[in-house]
């Protein structure tokens, strides 16, 4: 009796471990569909009041509108975790759309290279999206790049401006190479092909400048060391060779401030110091010549003074002949 008192606790018990086990895994286990589901996707899409953002990009509000009819159309067994999850990534690029925009509207360019870096990470969502059949089925991700293209539109119109009004070189350069992506990105590869060739054109003239740039300021330590260690016996041999390092050092400060070049203010320091030379070898020449003048003014004064006696010598002697006579 003992025995079977225990036999049917044990299958008691099994029997109860297995109920636990069945309900565990209904609540572990995804379910097909939900009606609170749907009803929370719909709060969320309804929720994007982003009045603006919908009247400038109106292929996001219609992106917008596209999805809340489609899960208003779904049946509740048919709104999963997969629908979740391409509603969730439409919403992200819908918000991140928003901070891009935000980011262009500044005038400053360091902020728009910030929005084209949030337009690559909302084309790599798009990508996502289109991985999800009933979003490319309704031409979802379709509008977004629509909008995307827009926004690349604007900001290769926007570089394109600034390019223009650039003095920098280097910058110039650098805003001609993203307008001309912005407008590829944006579909309109002609004004692309146009902005590379210009920035082509104008980097090919940059390296070429700042290569000579680069001659000239070699040539001028050149003959700045020269000036600094002239040994010749030559009078003004590291006078002269101070002023072609000073020539030649205007001449690459000329090229630098063409392109309003960064690097002038690193070769400034040269500059400080072909002066300093300069002005101590002037003073140097200056030294000598005043020297050679007073020499030459008291050799002059002395063949003057011998001259002078000489010549009241003969009027002695021809006064003297005079009296003879």
């Amino acid at each position: 009796m003992k025995s079977d008192s225990i036999a049917i606790m044990m299958s008691r018990l099994m029997l109860m471990l297995m109920l636990i086990s069945i309900l565990l895994l209904g609540y572990t286990l995804p379910v097909a569909g939900s009606d609170e589901l749907k009803r929370s996707l719909l709060r969320d899409i309804i929720s994007m009041d982003k009045t603006e953002l919908f009247n400038n990009y109106g292929e996001l509000a219609l992106a917008k509108a596209k999805t809340q009819a489609v899960i208003q159309g779904m049946p509740g067994y048919e709104v999963t975790a997969e629908t979740r999850n391409w509603v969730n990534i439409l919403i992200e690029i819908i918000n991140d759309f928003e901070a891009m925009t935000a980011l262009s509207e500044n005038e400053e360019p360091s902020y728009h290279i910030g929005a084209i870096r949030k337009a690559e990470a909302i084309n790599n969502s798009i990508y996502e999206l289109r991985r999800y059949e009933t979003p490319e089925r309704e031409g979802i991700p379709m509008l977004l790049e629509l909008a995307l293209k827009r926004f690349y539109r604007k900001e290769g119109f926007f570089f394109q401006n600034i390019a223009a009004n650039t003095g920098e070189t280097r910058l110039k350069i650098e805003y001609e190479y993203t307008s001309s992506n912005a407008y590829a990105l944006g579909g309109m590869p002609s004004d692309a092909t146009r902005m590379e060739f210009e920035a082509r054109r104008d980097e090919r003239i940059y390296n070429r400048d700042m290569n000579r740039a680069k001659e000239y300021i070699n040539a001028s330590e050149l003959h700045l060391h020269k000036a600094m260690n002239s040994h010749s016996a030559f009078f003004g041999a590291a006078f002269m060779q101070i002023i072609k390092a000073r020539d030649s050092f205007e001449q690459a400060k000329e090229l630098y401030e063409k392109h309003k070049d960064k690097e002038l203010e690193n070769v400034k320091v040269r500059e400080t110091e072909i002066e300093a030379v300069y002005r101590r070898l002037m003073l140097d020449t200056l030294e000598v010549v005043a020297l050679y003048l007073i020499a030459l003014s008291l050799i002059t004064g002395i063949l003057w003074m011998k001259f002078m006696r000489w010549h009241g010598e003969l009027d002695d002697t021809m006064l003297g002949e005079e009296l003879i006579e």
